[in-house]
């Protein structure tokens, strides 16, 4: 079985590496890829469970040490075969055993929607941090609204919580594949996208009431995004419409193709950490409607059409705007483009890396 050896100081949580790469899991990878870039970080370990299921994150080496898998081997596996290295987590969980660790909380969801989470889920991770908060050297969370609500529910102080803003330029580098449209008889610009995990947070429900009010037979509602257990009981969206379509999780470039086809995309969610979905849609030229709620007026800034998530009145009302003026959507569509263009990973590493360094 491999050893971490050597005088390096870090060592990558690597559990999210046997996870598909949707939320915090992408996170993690993405920030890894860009430190691995980064000419000042050295070489990056990322420590893994053992077993064949493990996707390796660019530029860094991938480390497979002791045993078990999921939660134990985090919670107990990893902190031993660490030894004195400092466990950097980036997926939202870490060790409750080991003192002195770097932690990413993406978000104080647990605290402020506990009712979207099974119990289970909701009392672990409300412990872990808990406990995370007080015995890591160094907190971070992405967004000053995230950072104010952990610290609230977390009974530390809010200098104690650095921010890193997440990036948007993850799929710069793919190649858009557009046999997705004809896997799902869409045309070009005659869709609305809606993309996220099937969380009770990201409001699928009003979506597709403020989409049926529209009524416009020439337009398909196409929802991107999959079924989690951690959350609790969701609607079932599939076959509520012929011009509904629900298309589960998709590739990154049959994602891309869909945000680069679409004519516009919606957001509504009630909570929000951070929100990388929009910013998504808009680097790949899609004009956005997204909720004023929780971080995401901070994270879209004045590059997105804004409703009131808990209206599908108002949805239904701003999405009609979007979808019937083509000149709002040209200017969302060049001030979305500019705007995600600030949100790199390069530049999230860079903030990243300064705070390990001031450890």
């Amino acid at each position: 079985m491999d050893t971490l050896t050597g005088p390096k100081r870090f060592v990558y949580n690597g559990r999210f590496t046997g996870q598909k790469a949707t939320g915090v899991q992408r996170v993690a990878r993405e920030l890894i890829v860009a430190l691995a870039q980064l000419p000042e970080t050295g070489n990056v370990t990322v420590a893994v469970p053992p077993g064949d299921k493990i996707w390796p994150v660019d530029g860094a080496k991938t480390v497979k040490i002791g045993f078990g898998k999921g939660i134990f081997w985090e919670q107990i596996v990893l902190p031993i075969f660490a030894g004195r290295r400092r466990i950097v987590n980036l997926s939202n969980s870490g060790s409750i055993f080991r003192p002195s660790q770097i932690i990413f909380m993406h978000d104080a969801a647990v605290f402020d929607t506990p009712a979207h989470f099974s119990r289970r889920f909701r009392a672990w991770y409300r412990v872990m941090f808990w406990i995370l908060a007080r015995t890591s050297s160094c907190i971070l969370t992405n967004s000053d609204f995230s950072r104010e609500r952990l610290a609230h529910h977390c009974g530390v102080p809010v200098s104690r919580i650095g921010v890193v803003p997440l990036g948007a330029d993850h799929l710069d580098a793919i190649e858009p594949d557009a046999s997705v449209l004809g896997e799902n008889s869409l045309t070009p610009k005659q869709f609305v996208l809606a993309v996220s995990n099937l969380n009770p947070t990201k409001n699928f429900a009003r979506i597709v009431e403020a989409f049926r009010q529209i009524n416009d037979p020439a337009l398909d509602l196409v929802i991107v995004g999959m079924k989690n257990p951690i959350f609790g009981k969701i609607e079932n969206i599939a076959n509520i419409a012929r011009n509904i379509k629900y298309v589960g999780y998709v590739s990154d470039s049959k994602l891309k193709a869909l945000y680069q086809h679409a004519r516009c995309f919606v957001y509504p969610s009630i909570y929000e950490g951070f929100g990388i979905p929009p910013l998504e849609a808009m680097k790949n030229g899609c004009p956005t409607l997204v909720a004023r709620a929780a971080a995401l007026p901070e994270v879209c800034g004045d590059a997105s059409l804004y409703c009131d998530p808990y209206s599908s009145d108002d949805i239904a009302e701003k999405l009609k705007s979007l979808l019937y003026s083509s000149e709002l959507r040209a200017d969302l569509q060049q001030r979305g483009y500019l705007h995600a263009s600030k949100y790199r990973w390069q530049t999230s590493a860079q903030i990243l890396l300064h705070a390990l360094e001031k450890l």
